[in-house]
């Protein structure tokens, strides 16, 4: 019997099994890092998202002390706002005789899980200016930079 060698396994061109398992751990580390950039942006935005429904009480609420509204009218029924939205309890503080309001206006966040029941808020100086403040368990890395 005669062999005849084959030839085309001589030829053979393709990946070894180690090239294969390198390329997929690459693919591993940077997926990896990809989402866990993904979730730090996710929590940022829901942040920018209840900063900026805060801020939708600033007008109101100096319209209401430049029409010298009383203690009864600081709420987000009086300011004509709701009082609640997807991420939001809102509550408000009427300022007292100098015109400063420490947490004018509170967020209390709910529905986000990493953060639940943390404050976000809006502090109202006596010269018109407002101040943003988070409670210590919102990393700082997730709030918009009027409030870090």
């Amino acid at each position: 019997m005669l062999l005849i060698p084959n030839r085309h396994f001589a030829n053979q061109s393709g990946f070894t099994l180690i090239e294969i398992v390198v390329a997929i751990a690459i693919v591993g580390i940077l997926a990896s890092i990809a989402i866990a950039n993904y979730q730090v942006q996710v929590r940022r935005t829901h942040f920018a998202s209840v900063y900026q429904t805060l801020n939708q009480f600033r007008l109101p609420y100096q319209v209401m002390i430049d029409e010298g509204a009383g203690v009864t009218g600081f709420s987000p029924n009086g300011l004509n706002i709701s009082a609640q939205t997807e991420y939001c309890q809102f509550s408000v503080t009427s300022p007292n005789v100098n015109g400063i309001t420490d947490d004018a206006v509170v967020c209390q966040i709910q529905n986000l899980a990493y953060i639940q029941g943390e404050k976000l808020s809006l502090d109202r100086a006596a010269d018109g200016s407002w101040h943003c403040r988070a409670s210590s368990g919102i990393s700082r890395n997730y709030l918009p930079i009027d409030c870090q």
